[in-house]
Formats: C-alpha cells, structure tokens, sequence
C-alpha cells in the first residue's frame, strides 16, 4: 500500500512539473532571430508580432514597435532608455537633416558649389551603369538570387537577394512598416542632393532597385572606381556585409518590457547623451 501511495504521489509530481513546463513554454512566443556579421561587428534582427528589434551582443538596443509605430531605443550600460513615436521621428530627422543641409552650405560659396555639382555630374554622365544576374542559390536553407552591378566592365557591388526570406520575416513584421521607416532616411538624403543641386549616383540608383527585390543577405560593395585594385578588393572581400545564422526560436515577451528599471530620457536628451559620451570615448 505505501508503495502505491509513493508511486501515486510520483506520478502526481511529474503530472504538476509537466503542467509547470507546459504553461511556460505556452507564454513564450517563436521569433525569427537573423544573425550578421559585417567586419568584425556581430548584430542581430528579431522579428515578432510587429516588433523589429536590433540586438548587439545579445541586448536590445533598438525595438520597433509597428503596432503602435513607436521607436525605442536602449543604452544599458547607462541604463537609459527613449521612445518616440513615427511621426515625431520623421519631423526630428528632418529638422536635423535640413540643419545640417543649411550648415554646409553655409561653409561653401555659390561658385565652389557650382563646380562641385558639375565635377558631380560630369562623373555620372562618364558612368555606364548594368547589373547581371549571375546565380541562383540558397543561403541557409532560402532561395536566393546573386547580382552584380558594373560600371562599364569594373564590378562596382556584389548583392545576394532573397525574396523567400523577405516572405518569412513578413509573417512576423509587416515588411512595408519596415520600409516605411527606412524611407525616412531616403527621403532626407534626397533633400539634401537635391538642396546641393545633385542626384543619387546612377550605380546606387541600380543598386536600390535591386534591393526593392527581396532581402539582402550579403553584401560585397566595392565603391564607386574606374580601375580594379585586386589588394584592395581583397582587403574589402574579407569585411563582407553577410548573414551566418537565421533561427526560429522562442522568446519570452517581456523581452521588450525589460527597461522598467532605466531612466527615461526625451528623445533629444537620449541623442545629446550619446553624443556627449561618444566624444568621451575621443579623449
């Protein structure tokens, strides 16, 4: 009789821990984690639920919010932290983009401008601007698709695009929510070719609507030149822009609640933070 009693009560034990087990992995969510490797710089992408969030080693330092279109961003060795919702991102940037666009043309006269646009678009009117298509593959486990863009017969950018793992991150993020913050930084550096009296390279013209392809999975960019230098090509092969990792793994959503305990800053008082620790960092 004790024995089946121990037995019974085992059993019941197992039966509650499973349970336990079973409510917590229920409260964890899957998310798509993408690991890149650019030089020697390690960072991550998570996408969740309309969460986009960018990891440096292994610590949110910037979250997407595309449900409520909110930015935060995190410095945890200040244990600081802001938001800041679209909109408001949008009119910052631009205000800061125009300072900026007024600042330098301010530093040179009309007659200098004048000859840096015309030295600026005698040289794209030299360029002679193609792309291939030179290979299909896959690169961990998704199709891709590999281009190369020339000016002339000189390799100018090397692209892996990957139109099924732009469909695999948008069941997790609505990939146009993506572009629409990304379109910012776009939009104010047309303003400022444009206030400068110049264009976007035809190369990088190119370059972008290739992009509009899929999602790049690797990068080789060589830069605008009018000659090959193998030492340098080298030297730029072995600091390629490119993905080494992409898992599906679960996550608990407090993830992107874990700053109850940082300090909340203004946008513009996060930014002179940073600032005013980066030139630190110079001394």
């Amino acid at each position: 009789m004790n024995k089946l009693h121990k037995e019974k009560g085992t059993f019941m034990k197992k039966s509650i821990l499973l349970i336990f087990f079973s409510v917590i992995v229920n409260m964890l969510f899957s998310a798509l984690f993408i690991t890149r490797n650019e030089a020697d710089i390690i960072t991550k992408e998570l996408y969740h639920d309309n969460y986009f969030a960018e990891l440096h080693n292994d610590a949110i330092v910037s979250i997407w919010d595309f449900n409520e279109f909110e930015l935060t961003l995190i410095n945890h060795s200040l244990r600081v932290y802001t938001c800041i919702d679209f909109e408001s991102f949008k009119a910052t940037m631009q205000r800061q983009n125009q300072a900026q666009i007024e600042k330098e043309l301010q530093s040179i006269d009309n007659d200098r401008q004048k000859m840096i646009v015309n030295a600026t678009l005698a040289l794209y009117n030299t360029m002679k601007p193609r792309f291939m298509l030179v290979d299909t593959l896959r690169v961990h486990g998704f199709k891709a698709f590999e281009f190369h863009v020339y000016n002339g017969n000189i390799i100018s950018q090397k692209l892996w695009i990957s139109k099924d793992l732009q469909e695999k991150i948008n069941t997790e993020v609505n990939y146009e929510s993506i572009q629409l913050a990304e379109n910012i930084l776009k939009e104010n550096r047309e303003n400022y070719f444009k206030s400068l009296g110049i264009r976007l390279d035809p190369i990088s013209v190119i370059v972008e609507d290739i992009e509009k392809m899929g999602y790049v999975t690797k990068r080789i960019d060589y830069g605008l030149r009018d000659k090959i230098d193998p030492i340098k090509d080298k030297e730029i092969e072995s600091q390629v822009n490119e993905i080494s990792y992409i898992l599906e793994s679960k996550i608990d959503p407090d993830i992107f609640t874990f700053h109850k305990n940082y300090r909340k800053l203004s946008y513009n008082d996060y930014q002179m933070m940073m600032i005013r620790e980066a030139e630190k960092r110079l001394e």
